[in-house]
């Protein structure tokens, strides 16, 4: 009897020894999951004391909050297409110009001592404005005399222009006519003429390029062809142009649609029209009407080769067109 209570004592002080150590190995659980239970009850109690503060403030209160939380998101919504447009913007000016254009100019700048000309290479390739860069080395023509050196700046600010996507017509055609000046210097006067005539294309209105221009014609001594633009453009005339008394006169029809007038020809009398002006003239006849007021022609209208020609300016100036001769080198431009 004595021996079975002894087994029942030892039996409950193990238990009670295991209980004990259980529950000791178990609290760092049991005290974690507390612990997240307390955070979300402080969160919960935060956001039923925001919840109570915008149950307790007033109407105006409650719009002043609103109004603040939106112009919190559109401040935001703001910014983003700023952002966006700034990236965009330098990711442009990147790829203004091709990679092939940085490493010509590259290899052009070790073969060029001018200074300016040097800063307007590096201009490229720091990605700075193309126009700029051949604005500043036509500023150093004057006291510039290295041809092969021009040549070379030319020709690189040349192609990178033409690659520049964020350039548009009146740069481009400012850019043209300084780089056509560089070409004159450089003494390659096709290139000049191919540059100036693009120049033209892309401002048709400016003088300046024409008289640039008169002088590559100059140089080549084309003196006795004569060189006509209308409106930018040296038109195809399958009669050249004549030059008698010192009047040019050109075939009728190719004047009439590269002004866009429209022309009406019968029994040798020709009625010439553009918008509210209007000539009529007649074939061999010194006398002709300009809205309907007569005037003298010093060289009439004639017949060459089958083609009517006609007095450039006399036509030109009756349909209210600015027309301009450059004697040097034989050039009319009509505008």
């Amino acid at each position: 009897m004595k021996g079975l209570k002894k087994f029942f004592s030892l039996a409950l002080i193990t238990v009670l020894i295991f209980s004990l150590a259980a529950g000791a190995w178990a609290a760092p659980k049991g005290w974690g999951q507390s612990g997240q239970a307390r955070g979300h009850a402080e969160r919960n109690i935060e956001q039923e004391h925001e919840r109570n503060m915008n149950e307790g403030a007033t109407v105006e209160e409650k719009e002043q909050n609103q109004n603040k939380e939106k112009e919190q998101e559109m401040n935001e919504q703001e910014k983003e297409p700023e952002q966006e447009k700034n990236r965009l913007k330098k990711q442009e000016k990147k790829k203004s110009v091709t990679e092939h254009v940085y490493k010509g100019v590259e290899n052009a700048l070790q073969h060029v001592k001018n200074p300016v000309a040097r800063a307007a290479l590096q201009a490229i390739l720091e990605g700075r404005s193309v126009a700029q860069a051949v604005y500043e080395a036509k500023q150093c023509l004057e006291d510039w005399n290295d041809q092969d050196e021009i040549g070379i700046v030319a020709g690189e600010l040349k192609e990178a222009l033409e690659e520049d996507v964020s350039a548009d017509s009146l740069t481009r055609a400012q850019g043209y006519k300084h780089l056509g000046e560089m070409f004159i210097k450089a003494g390659k006067m096709e290139d000049a003429r191919s540059l100036l005539e693009q120049a033209l294309r892309n401002n048709p209105g400016d003088d300046e390029i024409y008289s640039i221009l008169n002088k590559v014609f100059a140089k080549v001594k084309d003196n006795n062809k004569v060189k006509v633009y209308i409106k930018g453009n040296m038109p195809m005339f399958d009669v050249a142009p004549v030059v008698e008394n010192g009047r040019v006169l050109v075939p009728l029809r190719v004047l009439a649609e590269s002004l866009g007038a429209a022309v009406d020809y019968k029994d040798n009398t020709i009625n010439i029209q553009l918008n509210n002006s209007t000539v009529k003239l007649v074939v061999g006849s010194g006398k002709a009407l300009v809205d309907g007021n007569p005037v003298m022609l010093e060289v009439p209208a004639r017949v060459v080769d089958g083609r009517t020609l006609v007095p450039l300016r006399f036509i030109g100036e009756g349909l209210k067109a600015k027309v301009n001769y450059y004697r040097e080198g034989n050039l009319v431009a009509v505008e």
